[in-house]
């Protein structure tokens, strides 16, 4: 078949993907840019705008020579450049419209568990609105709702992983907020099954796995998986969780927000019966999620996700406090130093102000502007201090503060940062 993916370079719509070509399908894949990456190279692919594509004449000749289509376009969160209503809904009703009368019978659609009359979201109402419109057309049509979906590269798997790999483990209240976690691979042997069977014609089907499990015994299964052991577990206060998505509201960063807190505490559970009898077995359960190979791969992914932003504030808070300490308490050490360099009272007055502000410069980059050329950057910084240093006054190696010997292991933060970061 030649099938037309939308959201295709999103965590759901990549795996999709993959599992068509693995299959031989022939995939013609929906993109915002012509140059999104994560695509096989044998993937036809299409730029469109669902922030634009709202009209089915525009979808008409995108359908040509198409046997089915499936909708994997979603996002959590809305942003200037996109929102619910027209991702969720103006722009798939339009495509499901095109379909009818382009004569594109099979449609499936990746809608969300809780997309339901029960609804509060707008995430949730938006979805909603397009199944509906799905529905009400006279199409081959097969509504997927999946829960949480587990696998590499998804959005909640880096957040919970993160989440129990810490050495405390923050839990939403008190952690007994229900979701039955599906794994990537199930949901696309699932999605593969509707379109070569052609089962489940005008049916909803909740896509999740076989047993409900509280948040907290997901994070303390995850944790077991990352042979980590047992962490305590600390119950953040639901007035504390609602203010910090409060901020998440205004920043419009992260995962957190007031609408993703509420549909979590609102609960993500349903039957596996239906999938598992399109699937011919059970979805792998929680515990196999991980696979033992790749449990210290993950971890380390894990760990470091929340290790680095520690590490920047590390970093930050010393180049800040170097240039904001040396300007209010040590200008007169400093400029001593510079004129033991040779360096006339004029010329030391400009550099000390020169070095303060980088330092301040470096602490502020480091905060907004992380990456490989900064640690090179503040490598070359380090390595001049400490050489001028060792001019001006050798002893300070023998100071039993330490004040150069330090620069030793900063210096291998630094390097193994620059190492480890993608180049620019």
């Amino acid at each position: 078949m030649r099938i037309l993916v939308t959201g295709a370079t999103g965590f759901i719509g990549a795996a999709l993907i993959t599992g068509l070509l693995r299959n031989g399908h022939q995939v013609l894949a929906c993109v915002h840019r012509i140059s999104a990456k994560r695509l096989p190279s044998n993937v036809e692919v299409m730029a469109v705008d669902f922030m634009r594509d709202t009209d089915e004449r525009t979808w008409l000749p995108r359908l040509a020579g198409i046997d089915a289509v499936i909708n994997a376009v979603g996002i959590l969160r809305e942003t200037r450049g996109a929102s619910f209503a027209e991702l969720h809904h103006l722009a798939p009703q339009s495509l499901f419209r095109a379909c009818e009368i382009a004569g594109v019978k099979r449609v499936i659609q990746i809608s969300a568990l809780g997309a339901d009359e029960q609804a509060v979201s707008h995430y949730h109402r938006s979805k909603k609105a397009a199944d509906d419109a799905l529905r009400a057309c006279n199409l081959d049509w097969t509504i997927v709702q999946p829960s949480v979906v587990f696998g590499s590269g998804g959005a909640s798997t880096r957040l919970f992983l993160r989440l129990a790999s810490m050495p405390l483990i923050p839990l939403v209240g008190d952690g007994e907020q229900r979701m039955q976690p599906l794994h990537i691979d199930d949901l696309t042997a699932f999605v593969i099954q509707l379109l070569e069977r052609g089962c489940a014609i005008k049916q909803t089907i909740a896509a999740v796995g076989p047993t409900p499990v509280t948040m907290h015994e997901m994070l303390s299964t995850y944790r077991t998986a990352l042979n980590l052991g047992q962490a305590r577990a600390v119950k953040t206060p639901l007035t504390l969780m609602r203010a910090v998505a409060r901020v998440g509201d205004v920043i419009r960063a992260g995962a957190l927000s007031t609408e993703t807190l509420n549909m979590l505490l609102q609960g993500n559970t349903a039957s596996a019966q239906a999938i598992t009898t399109v699937l011919g077995y059970a979805p792998r359960p929680l515990g196999d999620f991980l696979a033992p190979r790749n449990a210290d791969t993950q971890r380390l992914y894990a760990q470091w996700a929340w290790l680095r932003p520690l590490l920047l504030m590390g970093i930050a808070t010393m180049w800040l406090a170097a240039g904001t300490v040396s300007w209010v308490y040590a200008r007169e050490e400093g400029l001593a130093l510079l004129t033991k360099l040779g360096l006339a009272p004029e010329i030391a007055m400009l550099a000390f102000i020169g070095a303060c502000g980088l330092n301040i410069s470096l602490g502020l980059a480091t905060l907004f502007k992380p990456g490989r050329w900064l640690w090179l950057l503040q490598l070359g910084v380090i390595a001049f201090y400490t050489g001028a240093l060792t001019l001006a006054v050798p002893g300070l190696w023998l100071d039993p503060f330490g004040p150069l010997i330090k620069n030793l292991p900063i210096a291998a933060l630094l390097l193994s940062l620059a190492a480890t970061e993608a180049r620019n």
